[in-house]
């Protein structure tokens, strides 16, 4: 598949699928493939009243050419929510603000970068992460160039770039083994560099990726 990802002009590709098409915003068979199994399908909601609106911002970057990458980040350990987890950079909305909004101004917080190339592209399925009680919408964007990120240390460990071509691979899902306390589980998720991202991440990375696929599918004859 890898001439399927050198499109300069996905972005636009991904905006006109997306804003025509509805089950971005219905029950997402794309959760349900990556939730964990100690979730027990508390992801699908709904959420509770007592549940805060939130964003976290899935901005294809040019990398090679061409090609995307996506930037994720891996949050310190001593962090109350998510500590030592591989996430999108987002957070909680403030009052009056929009989706867009926020995940702009929590990615320029986290990676101490300008957000000014940045182009919205469209909105994924919201997600009930019922661990820290956010609803989050993810937000599609992209960048028309490389930005300079200087992440902040006291909720970035780890800035994390995950290539698109990566993501769209046949084989990318894969089953890993985590331990919360004494308690085991499987979990699916993706394999980026020496991590594993799993749980709300991995569940909005796998809708992303079988859009793209869609798009892909319709624009390029993949062999």
């Amino acid at each position: 598949m890898n001439e399927t990802v050198n499109l300069s002009n996905l972005p636009e590709l991904l905006r006109r699928h997306m804003s025509k098409s509805d089950k971005t915003r219905a029950p997402c068979d794309s959760h349900r493939e990556l939730a964990p199994q100690y979730a027990y399908g508390r992801h699908r909601g709904p959420a509770p009243k007592y549940s805060h609106g939130a964003a976290v911002l899935i901005c294809m970057i040019p990398m090679h050419g061409s090609e995307w990458t996506i930037p994720l980040t891996l949050r310190p350990t001593q962090m109350a929510d998510h500590g030592g987890q591989v996430s999108l950079p987002g957070g909680r909305s403030d009052a009056g603000e929009t989706v867009w909004m926020t995940a702009c101004r929590e990615f320029g917080e986290e990676l101490g970068c300008t957000t000014d190339s940045m182009q919205p592209i469209g909105e994924l399925t919201p997600l009930y992460v019922f661990a820290s009680r956010h609803l989050v919408t993810p937000v599609v964007a992209a960048s028309s160039v490389r930005p300079s990120f200087s992440p902040n240390p006291d909720e970035v460990a780890e800035l994390i770039f995950l290539p698109l071509r990566d993501l769209l691979s046949s084989d990318a899902i894969s089953i890993g083994t985590l331990k919360r306390g004494t308690v085991e589980f499987d979990a699916p998720g993706f394999h980026v560099e020496d991590h594993f991202v799993w749980g709300a991440t991995a569940m909005v990375l796998g809708q992303l990726r079988n859009i793209v696929r869609e798009v892909l599918a319709e624009h390029i004859q993949v062999p």
